[in-house]
């Protein structure tokens, strides 16, 4: 008899309860978003298309969903009997499907300002200039919003599965290595890195390559936390 595979559970599950979470995170973007175009028209100024106001603040948001994992869940599913090699692969699923949620939600945020601006006047700058701008293409946009948001939650996975497996000591280089990988990041998408030996030069310039480098770079993080998970000690 073949052993039942347990990841869809543990994808759904982990999927559910970080969507609530995030529910209740874009409550509370929306209410500053709100807040914001209220102060901007007062002032006489504009302020960014939703899509592209949380952008930064979503990528936080799953860098934390990311590391939360690492520590809340890994005994809790160990428990109930799934083996590691489910839980990572379940886990994986729910991170793309949370990822593509809170890509879709702020979209759809957006859509709905477009539609009020109709027939409201809203200081809304619709030209920013940044890869998430939808005026850029909406595909482009939409692409490099899941891209990185998706990097984002791993990278929080990575710093988590490391001070869970090795401790404070030797979690602090995984911030170290956290801090390049988010470098990398930004040199695909935002033409700047916060480490001085990665060259200014972006791979921004070709989009080609951003997301190639970009799904070069999920991969990575994704190969390596399957080996540190591969064995890990589970603290019941």
């Amino acid at each position: 008899m073949k052993p039942v595979k347990l990841y869809p559970k543990v994808a759904v599950d982990l999927f559910t309860e970080q969507l609530k979470w995030s529910l209740w995170f874009f409550s509370f973007v929306t209410i500053a978003h709100i807040i914001g175009l209220v102060i901007v028209s007062i002032n006489d100024s504009r302020i960014q298309e939703f899509f592209v106001f949380s952008s930064y603040s979503v990528a936080i948001f799953l860098l934390v969903c990311g590391i939360i994992s690492a520590y809340g869940f890994m005994g809790q599913f160990v428990q109930q009997g799934i083996t590691r090699k489910d839980l990572y692969i379940g886990t994986v699923l729910s991170v793309f499907m949370l990822a593509l949620a809170v890509t879709l939600i702020p979209l759809a945020i957006t859509g709905i300002e477009y539609v009020i601006s109709s027939f409201v006047h809203l200081p809304i700058n619709t030209n920013t200039d940044t890869v998430f701008d939808l005026s850029s293409g909406w595909l482009l946009a939409i692409s490099t919003f899941f891209l990185n948001v998706t990097t984002y939650y791993l990278i929080g996975w990575l710093i988590g599965i490391g001070y869970y497996r090795f401790g404070w000591i030797i979690g602090f280089g995984f911030i170290a290595i956290a801090i390049a990988a988010l470098s990398l990041n930004s040199f695909f998408w935002v033409n700047n890195s916060v480490v001085p030996w990665i060259p200014y030069n972006s791979a921004g310039t070709s989009i080609a390559l951003s997301i190639g480098g970009s799904l070069v770079l999920i991969a990575l993080l994704l190969l390596f936390i399957r080996m540190l998970t591969r064995r890990i000690i589970i603290k019941l």
